[in-house]
């Protein structure tokens, strides 16, 4: 009987360390993340993402290392996944700008998959930070000034003090009256 509580408390304590130490991977990933170091983000995300692939926060965040590290053909599937999953609007709203890439040279396509994105992410939470707001951006760039004009809206009444989103939108309503008056 004192072998099998001595290797009970082995094991509870080795499950004790290896908790420990993904808590302190992901803080460090974390605050790599915040720094904008996607790239050393990611590579300690990997190793916790091959140990722990169902583990939601691990796969959100490396979605996010992959961004900004601008391995966007790495972040979709890992965030699909993610996405797929935990149904949060983190990871749809990371899915969309994985899918979108850089919007200046995204296409038609890659736009559809990142708009269907982020309206998902609105449908779970219609006040996520940015959302409206990187639609906006999608259809301006799409010349569509009535959708960009309403997503700019829509950003304000979650964010009024947002001075990008006031002039984008004074100048998505200024683009639709031009139009309109031709």
């Amino acid at each position: 009987m004192k072998h099998f509580d001595e290797t009970l408390r082995y094991e509870q304590r080795m499950i004790t360390m290896a908790e420990e130490q993904y808590y302190r991977q992901m803080r460090e990933a974390a605050a790599l993340l915040s720094s904008g170091d996607g790239k050393n983000a990611a590579v300690l995300l990997e190793r916790l993402y091959e140990l722990r692939p169902d583990d939601i926060d691990v796969a959100t965040n490396l979605g996010a290392a992959y961004i900004l590290s601008k391995q966007y053909k790495l972040a979709i599937p890992v965030l699909e996944a993610a996405a797929n999953a935990a149904d949060s609007a983190v990871a749809w709203v990371n899915l969309a700008a994985a899918y979108l890439g850089t919007l200046q040279l995204s296409t038609r396509e890659q736009q559809d998959k990142a708009i269907a994105a982020y309206e998902r992410a609105l449908e779970l939470d219609p006040r996520y930070p940015n959302a409206h707001y990187n639609l906006g951006l999608i259809y301006e760039h799409r010349r569509d000034w009535a959708n960009a004009r309403r997503m700019f809206e829509q950003a304000l009444r979650v964010n009024p003090a947002d001075n990008d989103a006031q002039t984008l939108f004074a100048r998505a309503h200024k683009r639709l009256e031009d139009e309109r008056s031709e």
